[in-house]
């Protein structure tokens, strides 16, 4: 009796942590799609070419109503172009995103709507220097381990009240100074990437072959935007330099990825970095990452021109 006892105690905890958890985490952190993306049902693009752009906040238009945002400029170019051609472009990213939670959510935001092309654009958030407490358990969630010692940990991974405990009693632990000096060589000298080179090279791949899976039409990769010193700034400059050729190594995997899987590449950080050199002040933004309506329209004339040269349905049946 005390046995099943305990038992209903901890898996009422564990399931009040996990509504808590989820209540502070839609309070707290800005993991939405656009509002406009979130009434969309089947019944509004069935009938239509269906373009999905999925990313993060490059795609998502941070600080930038939705009309500026490069999915539905894209949306606007289409239908001045292409008379004749019945488009919804779709914006799925969600600011903050890492191709891990974009690989965690693909199902849900991207493949419901059966695309017919899919544009991906991650990196920007796996690279960047100073991972987030919780990017290293997505991360190895993803990778997994088919042993039964894997399979425990995932499904400790999993709970909420063992990651709880553990978050507390590690806090704990610090504030007696345990493992204090451990934490700060880590943290001080070698920021690490939020997603490492294998998870996101695994995660990139992964959102690959299952789109293309899907029977999605066409596939295009898109390399990060380039990033100024401003951004990550806490860094200070000779880490800047890291973080930049840590986008460099991850823009090589988006290239590898795509060369193996067939699909195409929209280069866009090459295609910036050109434009960046004359005029670096319109495109990005001053926090050094995100962009400007300039910039988002060239993400957008970019991908205009990369699908018309991958080439575009149109009364071809096969994507209709």
């Amino acid at each position: 009796m005390a046995t099943v006892f305990v038992l209903l105690l901890l898996l009422a905890a564990e399931l009040f942590l996990r509504v808590y958890h989820r209540h502070r985490m839609r309070k707290v952190l800005p993991t939405e799609l656009r509002a406009e993306t979130r009434s969309l049902t089947w019944d509004d693009v069935k009938d239509k070419c269906r373009i999905v752009c999925f990313g993060d906040s490059i795609t998502f238009g941070e600080d930038l109503p939705s009309a500026q945002a490069y999915p539905a400029v894209l949306a606007d170019l289409l239908r001045q172009r292409h008379v004749n051609l019945d488009v919804a472009v779709i914006n799925a990213g969600i600011r903050g995103h890492t191709s891990v939670q974009g690989l965690a959510r693909l199902e849900r935001d991207v493949l419901w709507c059966k695309p017919h092309i899919v544009l991906i654009a991650f990196g920007l958030n796996d690279g960047k220097l100073g991972y987030w407490p919780l990017d290293p358990i997505r991360e190895r969630m993803m990778c997994g381990d088919p042993s039964l010692r894997g399979r425990v940990a995932a499904l400790l991974r999993r709970s909420h009240l063992w990651l709880t405990l553990r978050a507390r009693t590690r806090r704990l632990l610090r504030r007696l100074g345990w493992h204090e000096r451990a934490v700060e060589v880590r943290t001080e000298c070698e920021p690490q990437p939020r997603v490492s080179r294998q998870g996101f090279e695994i995660a990139q791949e992964r959102l690959a072959a299952r789109i293309q899976k899907n029977g999605c039409a066409a596939l295009f990769l898109m390399t990060t935007t380039p990033v100024t010193e401003a951004f990550n700034s806490e860094l200070g400059p000779i880490q800047y330099k890291r973080q930049v050729a840590t986008y460099d190594e991850y823009n090589r995997v988006v290239r590898d990825v795509m060369a193996k899987r067939g699909s195409c590449l929209v280069d866009l950080h090459a295609i910036f970095t050109c434009h960046t050199q004359t005029e670096p002040a319109s495109l990005l933004t001053k926090d050094g990452v995100h962009l400007t309506p300039a910039g988002e329209r060239l993400v957008a004339m970019s991908a205009l021109q990369a699908l018309e040269q991958g080439g575009l349905p149109g009364s071809d049946p096969y994507y209709l």
